[in-house]
């Protein structure tokens, strides 16, 4: 039996996002949330996230790691990009810190989706167990403008779709 593989043009492009990963059979659903380029040096494409999170290297695959029958769902990724990679280190230290907020705001929203349908579990909640000083939360604050979190509800609203199909 042939099987496919379809990617997104978006897929591809090296740009600094944040995702949810949604693996599904016909009894439950998983989700993850992540990002890419959440490391001073690189910024690797989503694809390349997405085969990570399967690898057999532990460090790499958060996914499989915490999906004992990973092999047994169907997976869809929905992301958004926040801007693209650059060599200029000051411009890329924002970007940085703009996706690491913007994955823990997506987090905390995937986190609220999740408990409104039965049988599904977030496997990387956001604990917001330490504490941040005042500069530093204003600092992540600045970061949740109009346009981010237009983008984080975005992702949220197709997500929710995407769990009302499955749920049924």
């Amino acid at each position: 039996m042939a099987h496919t593989f379809t990617l997104n043009s978006e897929a591809i492009k090296r740009e600094f996002s944040v995702y949810v990963v949604i693996a599904s059979n016909d009894v439950e659903i998983d989700l993850y949330v992540g990002k890419t380029g959440d490391n001073r040096e690189g910024c690797n494409p989503i694809i390349s996230r997405c085969g990570n999170h399967f690898s057999y290297n532990k460090i790499h695959s958060q996914v499989r790691n915490k999906i004992p029958d990973h092999e047994n769902k169907e997976y869809t990724y929905v992301f958004d990009h926040f801007g693209a990679y650059t060599e200029d280190e000051h411009q890329r230290k924002q970007l940085v810190d703009q996706i690491n907020e913007m994955e823990r705001f997506l987090n905390q929203e995937i986190n609220e989706l999740s408990k409104e349908f039965e049988l599904c579990v977030l496997h990387n909640p956001y604990s917001g167990k330490y504490g941040v000083n005042a500069s530093e939360r204003n600092k992540r604050a600045a970061f949740r403008t109009q346009e981010n979190t237009n983008r984080i509800n975005a992702i949220v609203n197709t997500v929710r779709e995407i769990l009302v199909n499955k749920s049924r």
